[in-house]
This record gives C-alpha cells, structure tokens and sequence, in this order.
C-alpha cells in the first residue's frame, strides 16, 4: 500500500461519523484526527439566502429542509456554507438566461467543472448561484460560500 492510500486508510479508519435527526432531516457529524465536518438541515431559509432571485416554479430539491448548513473545522480555522438546493424541469440554458438577466452585475465564475456559475461577493462571503444538469432536471443551488470563493484552496485569493 503506497504512503498516500495508507494515510488515507488511517484517517477512515480513525474517523467517527454520527448522524441525528432533527425536526428539519438528517444531520451528519464526520470527526477525524485533522477536523471534523458538520452538515446540518435547517427549518427556515437563511435571510441571506431569501433576499436572492427564485426561479418561477423551482421547487426545494429535500422539501423537509430549507437550507443546510455545512461547517468544516480543520483545526487551523473553520469554513461554514449555507445552502438551499432546488430543481425544476426547464432547461439549463433557461434556467441561466433567467439568473442572468435578474443578476446582470454579477461576474461569472469561468471555471465551470462544478457547473454555471453567478458569483458576487460580500462582506460576510460570496453569494453564489450554480445552474447544473442532472439526468432530467435542472437544479439550482444557493449558497453562502467563505470569503476567497473560489479560490479558498489555491492562493489565487489575493
């Protein structure tokens, strides 16, 4: 076993992963040696996340949560998203035109390997709205990424 895959075999076997439920879905709690990953649904959409466009007709991806949470502390500082996934039948590029006529300022993200991409950021971190295709339907993702979106892991924030 090469040194890469047996670290990576350590750290599975040393990790703790624990699930509750809550009045909104399932939470997750990954803890490992170097951090741990909370990931937990929520009853009422983030402000934040109400104040952005709705696609007409959209409906919630999980209809039992709002939003979800996700942290990640990795014992050198701690990353929290929130986001609210949705999905309708319409077309990808509809879809798209519709965030981008209602978002005009918004700079597109050109990496586009996760999908389309609308960023804007802010002072508490980036708005995001991502448009992908999955088998037959289109889904939408809302979200509260960290300040230095996209660029978090790179050095390409500054």
């Amino acid at each position: 076993m090469s040194l890469g895959r047996s670290y990576l075999w350590s750290l599975a076997k040393n990790s703790i992963i624990t699930e509750t439920r809550t009045k909104a879905g399932k939470a997750l709690h990954v803890q490992t040696p170097i951090g741990s990953l909370d990931s937990v649904p929520q009853e009422k959409l983030d402000p934040r996340l109400a104040k952005l466009p709705s696609y007409p007709g959209a409906l919630p991806e999980d209809p039992g949560s709002a939003a979800t949470v996700t942290q990640l502390d990795f014992n050198h500082g701690v990353l929290q998203e929130v986001s609210a996934t949705y999905w309708t039948g319409d077309s990808e590029n509809d879809v798209w035109q519709f965030f981008r006529c209602q978002l005009p300022d918004w700079p597109r993200n050109l990496d586009e390997s996760t999908g389309k991409e609308l960023i804007h950021p802010e002072r508490d971190g980036v708005r995001l709205i991502r448009v992908t295709r999955r088998a037959d339907r289109t889904v939408i993702e809302t979200c509260i990424k960290p300040l230095g979106y996209p660029h978090l892991f790179t050095g390409d924030g500054d």
